[in-house]
C-alpha cells in the first residue's frame, strides 16, 4: 500500500497474498522495490514507480527471510534469514549468493553507506555493527529481557532508533552512547515497523500508521488507520513523501 503525505490518500499497489513481510528497501538506481516474504521463503521485487507492479522473484527456497537492505552502488542486496540465523548477500538479480556470517536470532539489517557500516538486530540480545567486509564487528546496544523487531538509522544525525516490545521507543548515537527514551506506549506487543526521515519518526502500532517528532516528549499523530497489522514501512522521497506499507492480515 502507498500513503501519500500530500493528500493522505491510500493506494493499493499490489496484493501478494497472506505472507509476512517484515522489511522493504528500494533500489533508487534501477527503480525496484525489494521485500522478503517470510513464510513464502522468497525475496521478490517490483518496478516502482510504475503502472506495472508484476512481482519478479529474486530468490527462492530461503528458510525464513526477515530483514533486507539494498546497496545499489555495489549491485548488492543483503538479507537476514531468521530461521537460518544467517546474514547473506547476492547481486540485485539474485545471482552470486554468499553467506557472510551467522548470528543469534537476527531480524533486522540497515546500511550506512556514508560510513560503510551495517547494523544488525539480534532480537533478544543486542544491536551490533559491522563493516561491509566483516573486518570489524562489535556490539553497541545490549537488551535485557526484551525483544526488538524493528530498527532504523538516522544518517543525518548518526543515530539509531528502535522500539522494544515493552512499548519504549529508544534512540542512541551510532556508537551506542547517549541512549534516550523518545516515547513509551506502555503496551507490551511486538513492534515491527519504523522509519526515520528529517525531524520525524514513522512507525506502525498494530493497525495504525503514526508519526512523532524525534524530540523527547513529543506526542504522536495518527496518519492512517488500517484493517490489518502494519509490519513494515519504507519512506520514499519523490514529489511529496510517499510511504509504502505492507500489512499482515
Amino acid at each position: 500500500m502507498e500513503f501519500d503525505f500530500d493528500t493522505s490518500s491510500v493506494n493499493v499497489l499490489l496484493d501478494h497474498g497472506s505472507y509476512h513481510v517484515y522489511a522493504i528497501d528500494y533500489d533508487y538506481q534501477n527503480r525496484y522495490m525489494y521485500f522478503p516474504r517470510y513464510n513464502y521463503h522468497d525475496i521478490v521485487r517490483f518496478a516502482y514507480p510504475s503502472n506495472n507492479t508484476t512481482l519478479q522473484t529474486v530468490l527462492q527456497s530461503l528458510s525464513g527471510p526477515t530483514g533486507i537492505a539494498v546497496d545499489s552502488g555495489n549491485n548488492h542486496i543483503y538479507w537476514i534469514d531468521f530461521k537460518g540465523d544467517q546474514l547473506s548477500r547476492c547481486n540485485l538479480d539474485g545471482s552470486n549468493v554468499t553467506v557472510l556470517s551467522t548470528f543469534i536470532y537476527p531480524v533486522v539489517i540497515r546500511l550506512d553507506f556514508t560510513n560503510r557500516w551495517m547494523y544488525i538486530v539480534e532480537r533478544n540480545t543486542e544491536i551490533l555493527k559491522s563493516r561491509f567486509d566483516l573486518s570489524e564487528r562489535r556490539t553497541i546496544v545490549n537488551f535485557t529481557s526484551i525483544y526488538v523487531h524493528c530498527m532504523n538509522i538516522d544518517t543525518e544525525e548518526n543515530r539509531l532508533y528502535w522500539i522494544n516490545h515493552d512499548g519504549e521507543m529508544k534512540s542512541c548515537k551510532d556508537d551506542g552512547s547517549d541512549v534516550k527514551i523518545i516515547l513509551s506506549t506502555h503496551i507490551y506487543r511486538y513492534y515491527y515497523a519504523i522509519s526515520i526521515v528529517g525531524s520525524y519518526i514513522y512507525y506502525g502500532y498494530a493497525h495504525q500508521l503514526l508519526m512523532v517528532n524525534k524530540s523527547q516528549g513529543s506526542k504522536p499523530t495518527v496518519l492512517h488507520n488500517d484493517t490489518s497489522r502494519i509490519d513494515s514501512i519504507f519512506v520514499f522521497n519523490s514529489k511529496g513523501i510517499l510511504m509504502t506499507i505492507y500489512n499482515h492480515l
